[in-house]
């Protein structure tokens, strides 16, 4: 035995996750869950339907023959494989846009949701993970700003429903973007230049940009520029008429607001974007955020297809909740435990149980080697198991069971027969006549 443990001890491996990787407890998987049971009712109350897309795209899929791409996605090979072509996704847009290439006669304008994992090979950071969940809403096959406007409408909703309030919507256009050579007098082939300094505003502040964009254009151009971004009180072009449909939904400045530094993915959005901050806790980034892009299905089929959406960092936005106490959990879905406390008596607990899960009750069976009545009890406490089902060799004469609810320490004798009745929803009285 001495020898079989130092084996054992020898072979033991730190149990330890890669950087970038986390697991989650049953209180918190339970809290995240119904945080995603949110989103996805709040998604289907605006005429979504569900899609799934495979974790596994071809490389070139994913990539688009991009190198920047190439340097994030984490490449997969089977065992027989000497060389890999697929790669695990790095967001649920291109999948789809690849969907809608190989499904063209599917009606549109197609509205879909989908909540699942993706994976990046990027460096992890607060709230930031190498493995993570999306929830992304599109439309596709729309060019209407009606559609844009229901993308703000689902953002807005969504974090309302999770409860919410201290959010701001920004939203910019890249089209008014594109005017910024002609505004500010520098030649066109700086504009590229010109916005990924501009999306640096985060990262190193508006002294930091202005330094960087004399470099590039000249101190002129530079003013210019900054003039042009700080002008929040106008809107025009698509600009003004995306507003008017969302104040018609009555989301209002509060909530959503032109922001001329938004840039967002320079080869990606072609039109209206957006991006949603936490405003008490803007240092976690972007939680909900998307655009029109109306060119990326046409990298497969060689037309252009109209397309609008916007997406949940899932892990992001739990991991803000849980620092805003919004994603208090309880510690399991287990609505009651049978206590087993007389081997006798086995096949009455069985019948038990499934009596309870027949009526759609969550209920587990004491499964512990220590049987000790203690032992049991203290089990179904640590778990926060609302209630316990007591039934032992008296409870049987009597033909009785014993609940115990462990939030109120109170107990109460039951019928037998009446055991599932007991935890049943009491029905309405009937209306009198009076009604």
């Amino acid at each position: 035995m001495t020898d079989k443990k130092n084996k054992l001890s020898e072979r033991r491996i730190a149990p330890e996750l890669p950087s970038g990787f986390r697991d989650y407890s049953p209180t918190e998987t339970i809290a995240k869950q119904a945080m995603i049971d949110t989103i996805r009712t709040t998604f289907e109350l605006f005429g979504f339907d569900p899609l799934e897309t495979s974790s596994v795209q071809r490389t070139e899929v994913l990539t688009g023959g991009e190198e920047d791409s190439g340097k994030i996605i984490f490449n997969v090979k089977g065992s027989q494989e000497k060389e890999s072509d697929s790669s695990l996704r790095f967001d649920l847009t291109v999948p789809l846009a690849r969907f809608m290439a190989a499904n063209q006669d599917i009606p549109k304008p197609f509205k879909r949701y989908q909540i699942g994992t993706v994976w990046r090979g990027e460096r992890s950071q607060a709230g930031r993970y190498r493995e993570f969940m999306q929830a992304d809403v599109d439309i596709v096959g729309s060019s209407s700003l009606d559609a844009d406007a229901e993308i703000i409408g689902v953002i807005y909703a969504t974090l309302k429903n999770l409860g919410i309030d201290d959010f701001l919507i920004k939203i910019n256009d890249r089209k008014e973007l594109q005017k910024l050579p002609a505004f500010a007098g520098f030649a066109e082939e700086k504009l590229w230049p010109t916005l990924r300094i501009i999306d640096k505003l985060d990262k190193i502040g508006e002294r930091g940009v202005q330094a960087e964009l004399v470099k590039e254009i000249g101190d002129t151009a530079a003013k210019k520029v900054a003039r042009f971004l700080n002008d929040t009180t106008s809107a025009n072009g698509n600009l003004a008429d995306l507003l008017e449909p969302v104040r018609q939904i009555n989301i209002t400045e509060q909530y959503c607001r032109v922001d001329r530094s938004l840039v967002r993915g320079l080869s990606y959005y072609t039109g209206a974007v957006f991006e949603t901050i936490l405003t008490t806790m803007p240092e976690i980034g972007s939680i909900f955020s998307g655009g029109r892009y109306d060119d990326l299905v046409a990298r497969f089929t060689g037309q252009p297809i109209s397309a609008v959406g916007a997406s949940i960092g899932v892990d992001r936005l739990f991991a803000a909740l849980e620092k805003l106490g919004k994603a208090d959990g309880q510690g399991t879905k287990t609505r009651m435990l049978i206590l087993q406390l007389d081997e006798l008596l086995k096949n009455e607990y069985l019948a038990m149980a499934q009596e309870l899960r027949g009526a759609g009750m969550n209920t587990a069976l004491y499964l512990g080697d220590d049987r000790a009545f203690q032992a049991q009890l203290a089990y179904a406490v640590k778990k926060e198991i609302p209630f316990v089902i007591i039934y032992g060799d008296q409870e049987k004469r009597k033909d009785i069971v014993t609940i115990k609810n462990l939030a109120t320490r109170e107990q109460q004798e039951v019928p037998r027969e009446n055991l599932v009745e007991y935890f049943s929803p009491k029905a309405d009285p009937p209306l009198t006549d009076n009604g």
